[in-house]
């Protein structure tokens, strides 16, 4: 039986999904100053592993995936495994997808994940990426 907050989720999430493609239609922080900066950067002058998530997410919603990439390979390259983690999690009706669940959050995968993250965090400072 799913519980109410499933059942919410699997319906607010396509909405913010579609309203955030939309905003970034529109509003480009790339050629804007956008009012939402990175805390990280404004701190220490460098890199957090989301800097440039926002500029990415607008290059894609004008459909320019290598200047996505160019913002923030491991965001663009995340959004994959994000939206595998949401369907297996919310949309799993009938425990059709039990397999793949498995597999997206098993113990090696996710520390192979977080092991990445850091790794990106720390490359995309050393190669100014």
């Amino acid at each position: 039986m799913r519980s109410r907050v499933d059942k919410t989720m699997s319906i607010a999430f396509p909405m913010i999904l579609i309203s955030l493609g939309i905003f970034y239609y529109f509003v480009n922080p790339a050629v804007q100053q956008f009012p939402i900066q990175c805390p990280w950067h404004l701190l220490t002058g460098t890199q957090c592993p989301a800097c440039g998530t926002q500029r990415a997410l607008s290059a894609l919603a004008h459909g320019h995936v290598s200047q996505a990439l160019s913002y923030n390979y491991f965001f663009i390259l995340s959004i994959p495994y994000a939206l595998i983690a949401v369907l297996v999690s919310w949309y799993n009706y009938g425990h059709r997808l039990d397999g793949l669940k498995r597999i997206a959050f098993h113990p090696t995968v996710l520390k192979t994940y977080v092991v990445l993250f850091f790794a990106w965090w720390i490359v995309r400072n050393l190669l100014h990426i």
